[in-house]
């Protein structure tokens, strides 16, 4: 039946603009679904990267020197010349991988297993498949059931009877990678060679100080900073705010925001510590208002830098002591902080400081990590954690008054291989704290040692 539109009435028309301000509100505050694409990466920025896509300047270039999983690639518009590397030589030739994969191919993964298992996992860990089809598989199998997307010796224990769809990803965002092209090695190269004024940059390097094993301890800040300076394009640099980097922005031309993002990697099974991780967004141009809301209506408080640094992270690691216990082969024992020793960080701790800290370690955590991250209390048993009363001599070492020791029996066959072998060759004892100055210290302001976390 065909007449003239009749208008909407006041009331319904009304009801209309309830209905959309209530999806505004419920846009704002309601959990954003956040996709993944080809895999996870320790550091990945798969939450943030809408936003931070659209805080990029127009451009013709864009270059990820630090792509790991390329996911604010995989959130923008594509432009004329795009460009990914990273220093990790096996995720650009997965990355490569995925490019030249076939239609047959692919028909072959999905005939693979993709089922979480241990025993598996490990099993194409130690593999070293040669064709194309198996050396994808094995990467994206481990990547996706890695503790921590790390693709390292650990199995997830959330990964087992999980059914991955790594290759649904696959078929659906390997396309957008057609014309992309994969370097690998120094972030540099790809730097000088794409650099120009209408290139973007999206910067994301590793974050000294947060020890997510993604090459943050071998950053050089310094040459980093020297690079930005250089630059003739237009980047956006996310960066965590520890390290040295953070007092090099200060006093530049560079525009610094501070977000809190919630920290992903904390929701693993046995990570400790803060629930968000703060960062710097960096630019070398006036980001919009508006792309600034967009992060601001996501939650993540963005503000003005203040110039103040998080407390930056340090690690003292201790030679463990075997054969103490002749009876007990799996009992070992490690100096873990010794009083008033400088250490490789020039660091000095006092009596009453270790006292503190061991005392705090057994009245509020208790438990032992591998590699500060995964708890592995069911694998390990901490007999005894003590304080020196005196100078003494322990397994061929002298202990001193006030030295704090921890003795512990290794239950798990495949941890005391990894002790007997060298691998686990000690206790690591982490911490964070900020550095003041002696001659700007006074009796209110709290000192490097009063701060450790």
């Amino acid at each position: 039946m065909h007449g003239t539109p009749v208008p909407a009435s006041p009331v319904r028309m009304q009801a209309s603009q309830a209905v959309e301000r209530a999806r505004e509100v419920l846009d704002r505050v309601a959990p954003e679904r956040v996709e993944k694409t080809l895999w996870g990466s320790p550091a990945g920025k798969k939450r943030l990267a809408k936003r931070l896509a659209a805080m990029l300047l127009p451009h013709r270039t864009y270059v990820e020197p630090f792509c790991g999983s390329a996911a604010v690639l995989f959130a923008k518009e594509r432009s004329r010349v795009e460009v990914i590397n990273d220093a990790d030589v096996e995720l650009a030739q997965a990355y490569r991988l995925v490019k030249r994969m076939t239609a047959d191919g692919i028909r072959r993964l999905k005939r693979m297993r993709w089922e979480g298992d241990r025993a598996a996992y490990k099993r194409l860990l130690d593999s070293k498949p040669t064709g194309d089809v198996e050396k994808l598989h094995r990467f994206l199998y481990v990547t996706h059931f890695s503790y921590g997307k790390m693709r390292g010796r650990s199995f997830s224990p959330s990964g087992q009877g999980v059914i991955s769809r790594a290759v649904e990803r696959l078929e659906k965002h390997a396309p957008r990678l057609k014309h992309v092209r994969v370097y690998h090695g120094d972030y540099l190269r790809v730097v000088r060679k794409y650099d120009g004024a209408n290139t973007a940059f999206f910067l994301d390097p590793p974050y000294p100080g947060y020890d997510v094993a993604v090459g943050e301890s071998k950053f050089d800040e310094e040459r980093f900073f020297e690079v930005l300076k250089s630059i003739k394009g237009k980047f956006l640099l996310t960066y965590g705010a520890r390290g040295k980097l953070p007092g090099l922005l200060k006093g530049t031309s560079f525009h610094v925001k501070r977000i809190k993002t919630p920290r992903t990697i904390r929701s693993m099974r046995g990570v400790s510590g803060p629930k968000t991780l703060t960062q710097l967004i960096v630019t070398n141009y006036a980001p919009l208002k508006k792309q600034l809301g967009a992060l601001e209506d996501a939650g993540w408080g963005v503000d003005d830098w203040d110039g103040i640094l998080e407390p930056e992270t340090f690690s003292k690691h201790i030679p463990l002591i075997k054969g103490v216990d002749p009876e007990d082969e799996r009992y070992v024992l490690g100096v873990v902080l010794e009083p008033e020793v400088v250490d490789a960080q020039g660091d000095i701790y006092s009596v009453e400081e270790i006292r503190q800290a061991a005392h705090r370690f057994m009245e509020e955590f208790g438990g032992l990590g591998l590699m500060h991250r995964l708890q592995v209390n069911g694998q390990v048993r901490i007999l005894e954690s003590y304080l020196a009363p005196v100078d003494l001599e322990v397994g061929g070492i002298v202990a001193r008054r006030g030295t704090w020791l921890l003795a512990v029996r290794i239950l798990s066959d495949e941890l005391w291989a990894r002790v007997k072998d060298g691998s686990l060759s000690g206790f690591s004892v982490g911490g964070s704290a900020r550095r003041v100055p002696e001659d700007a210290a006074n009796d209110d302001a709290p000192t490097p040692e009063q701060e450790v976390a």
